[in-house]
Formats: structure tokens, sequence, C-alpha cells
């Protein structure tokens, strides 16, 4: 069983190994830190910073590279104009508002005989990009599973469950 997470202390790997190289450049303290990696869809404890700097969480997460750090920084805040939400921690939400967008645009438009159809596609597409942001952010593995083995497409990516097995 998936653990769930502490609503206080959601952050991700890549985010931690930015949080690593700010430290180590030493131009911020952990409140400032921190104000990178707060978002409307999130908030952290001042305390996780701390915790990294001292290595009592997440010891196995090196830390990003110089240049890596300097892209991130260059492009913070990321946010889509559109929603506000964060383009690197809420791809997912932002996925599922396009496909109901487009499956909406699809049916509300004239001269289409197989609009029903599209708009039904399209929605489940956007059901299952919300249902794994969901999955996501509740820390839930949501990859298909064949003897605890996480399953791959033909072309070696993780295989993600579809609407069906999310609904489940």
């Amino acid at each position: 069983m998936a653990q769930r997470r502490n609503r206080g202390d959601s952050i991700e790997r890549w985010e931690v190994g930015l949080v690593k190289a700010m430290l180590a450049r030493g131009t911020w303290n952990d409140q400032g830190i921190l104000s990178y990696f707060t978002r409307p869809t999130r908030t952290l404890n001042h305390r996780l910073i701390g915790q990294i700097r001292r290595g009592t969480r997440y010891p196995g997460v090196t830390a990003s590279g110089s240049e890596e750090l300097d892209k991130f920084l260059d492009s913070w805040p990321a946010i889509d104009p559109a929603t506000g939400l964060s383009i690197n921690g809420d791809e997912l939400l932002i996925k599922a508002r396009e496909a109901m967008i487009a499956a909406v645009r699809t049916f509300n438009g004239a001269g289409m005989r197989f609009r029903a159809e599209l708009f039904i596609v399209a929605a489940i597409i956007a059901w299952t990009y919300l249902l794994h942001a969901f999955y996501k952010r509740e820390r839930i593995d949501y990859r298909y599973k064949r003897q605890g083995r996480v399953v791959k497409t033909p072309e070696g990516a993780d295989k993600y469950w579809d609407l069906d097995k999310c609904l489940d």
C-alpha cells in the first residue's frame, strides 16, 4: 500500500537537489529558499529546509549542478499565466485543464459530425490527468505493476494507470 504524504512536506527529489545547490551557494537563508518552492497549490514548512541543510532529510539526494540551478533561477517563477499554477510542479493539472478545454471546444464547434465522441476521448484524458495529479500529490504510485515490478511500454517508459484503474 502506498504511503500518504504529510501535507506540510511535499517536495520532489529534483527540488531537493535545487535546495541543496542553493544552500551550497550560500546566497539565501532558509526562508528565502522556501519562497522558491511554495506555491498556491502547495505550502511547505520552513523546518524542511533546515532538515535538508542538516542532512536529516533526503540525505541520499545530491545537489543539483550550478548550471541546473542557474536555469531554474532564470526561469523562476515558471508560472502558467492562465492558471497561476507552477509549470514544473503542476504540469498534470495544467494538462488536465487543457484537455478539458479542448473537449468543450470540440463539442461546441460547428460542422463536425464526430464531436460527441471526440469530447468523450478528450474528457477521459482530462480526468485521467486530474487523477494522476491527485495521486502524485498524495504520493500514491499510479504506475502499473506486475509481480512488484513497474510495467513498461514498448518504448521503455513507465506505464501509468488509465482512467478505469484510477477510478477503481
